[in-house]
């Protein structure tokens, strides 16, 4: 009698995980089309910072500190294997080298500290900061990481394209991250982003010269008025312009102020040395679903579970 009770058992437990898995793929499918009309709803302008929707920015990631979890700066990715992100991220407060093995890299997400089933995640098996990097004057401000767990690219987790041509000034651009929404104030707990225009390399000069002298390999963007820009917390997330990544948030004088443009490390002039070590094409394979293994581990997990619950109760009887 319980053989024939353990596989009407099992029969139900499998029903309950193929219907989850219709009803997931369903959720995904809807997710996919909310994204959608949301990207068509973004405003082109924005003040101090507005929220992104998942999918907006897929290049974009979160660095974590592997034992609080905390946030500390923002990066791009390149390839499954390598993220972009500037080399001043990749320094303690005391001015020490951090360690590869220290550092999380988060990918789609657009909150802090919730997760999605869109969500990958890796540890981090190699630092490289750029050998010239200048911490006085942010010169050479690039740095790469290769994750330990290659991602798996999906609507929500993939590279940008990166600028291989020269950008005019005044082109907008987007900046992106959970940095302070203002100049020493509280980190954001949602992935926001700002429109800002690229500025000609002699009025930055001019603007920022009792800070920075704007080295080659340098540029920087912004409001004469201020008030939109980015932030700390900002720092190594990447600077998209007509769609391709063009910068990686570098530094600045204040958060938005007044005459004091944002500075970034320019992507196309540090590309000869990316490609020593990372191999750029756009020949990837991306899923059309979002990628999580762990959700259907997690999934054949709870059913196996049940199982061994419903079978201890029956050799019990």
């Amino acid at each position: 009698m319980w053989k024939y009770a353990l596989l009407v058992l099992c029969g139900v437990a499998l029903l309950f995980d193929c219907t989850a898995g219709r009803l997931l793929g369903n959720y995904e499918s809807a997710a996919r089309s909310n994204t959608e009309e949301l990207l068509k709803k973004v405003p082109r302008r924005i003040v101090n910072g507005t929220k992104a929707v998942l999918g907006q920015f897929p290049q974009q990631v979160s660095l974590r500190r592997r034992y609080s979890q905390s946030h500390f700066c923002g990066g791009s990715i390149l390839t499954p294997d390598w993220v972009l992100t500037a080399g001043h991220c990749m320094l303690d407060n005391l001015g020490k080298v951090i360690g590869a093995y220290t550092i999380i890299v988060i990918a789609g997400e657009i909150v802090l500290k919730n997760t999605n089933r869109a969500r990958q995640w890796s540890y981090v098996s190699e630092r490289i900061v750029h050998p010239e990097f200048d911490i006085d004057t942010l010169h050479n401000d690039v740095a790469l990481l290769r994750v330990e767990t290659p991602f798996v690219f999906d609507p929500y987790v993939r590279p940008a394209p990166v600028m291989r041509d020269k950008m005019i000034p005044h082109t907008e651009c987007q900046v992106a991250g959970w940095g302070r929404i203002q100049y020493e104030g509280p980190i954001s707990a949602y992935l926001l982003f700002v429109d800002v225009p690229l500025l000609p390399i002699p009025l930055c000069r001019e603007l920022l010269y009792n800070y920075s002298s704007i080295p080659p390999g340098m540029f920087c963007a912004g409001y004469l008025d201020g008030g939109r820009d980015a932030c700390q917390g900002d720092s190594g997330g990447g600077m998209i312009c007509e769609g391709y990544l063009t910068g990686v948030v570098s530094g600045g004088e204040g958060c938005a102020w007044p005459r004091l443009p944002g500075l970034y490390a320019d992507v196309k002039y540090y590309l000869p040395w990316i490609e020593l070590y990372v191999e750029l094409n756009n020949n990837f394979t991306i899923r059309s679903t979002p990628f999580n293994g762990r959700s259907s581990a997690m999934q054949t997990t709870s059913t196996f579970m049940i199982l061994v619950f419903v079978l201890a109760e029956i050799f019990s009887l």
